[in-house]
């Protein structure tokens, strides 16, 4: 009886503390949000307490709730959030927890779904402040993202005796200039796009 009310003790301290953290942590995501095109999304850490039942985490429950437009209101992500979506707001979350992140590598794929010019640029930049603490994969169709890494790889598939395989190639300069200029005007390469692609490259280091 005496451990049991002693585990409650603990269990009530620490979901305080988290209950504080939640509030301070949930406003610098919605924050990251805005930055990344994101303004009318609505964020929150929803914390549930079940004193009857104490985990070796203690006693509470995280999940996490938006809403992505004005009115809606708040859902877990995993009910309404697109796979662009979720994928820019786990880039706000990891920018928030950046110094204390335990992972070192993160992946973002369909990151550019449903984004374009401004939006990208932004995500683009924020890739740009996220790589200075972590080893980033990004898979994308978009320049302005593209042109921020400090290696590139084009992917192709192709079919090979009846089946369909990937091959992965890393690009040299020349053949990065390229590739980035395919994103910006399409197969057909111009002198513009090769220009721009330059650029987007000598911007970005």
């Amino acid at each position: 009886r005496r451990f049991k009310k002693e585990l409650f003790t603990c269990s009530e301290k620490i979901s305080q503390k988290r209950k504080k953290t939640a509030i301070m942590l949930g406003s610098i995501i919605k924050q990251n949000l805005d930055h990344l095109n994101m303004p009318q999304t609505q964020f929150k850490i929803n914390l549930i307490s079940n004193p009857d039942n104490i985990l070796d985490t203690g006693m509470d429950l995280c999940e996490f709730f938006i809403s992505t437009n004005i009115g809606e209101e708040l859902r877990p992500v995993v009910k309404i959030a697109s796979g662009g979506e979720i994928s820019r707001i786990m880039l706000a979350i990891k920018m928030a927890l950046q110094s204390k992140d335990i992972v070192n590598t993160l992946i973002f794929d369909e990151i550019d779904s449903g984004i374009s010019g401004a939006t990208a640029e932004r995500v683009g930049d924020t890739f740009e402040k996220l790589a200075e603490s972590h080893q980033i994969l990004c898979i994308t169709h978009l320049s302005q993202i593209a042109g921020k890494g400090n290696t590139h790889f084009k992917v192709s598939k192709k079919v090979n005796k009846d089946r369909i395989t990937a091959d992965i190639y890393k690009l040299s300069h020349s053949e990065r200039v390229r590739e980035i200029a395919i994103l910006i005007s399409g197969q057909k390469v111009t002198e513009s796009s090769r220009k721009q692609a330059k650029e987007l490259l000598q911007l970005n280091g």
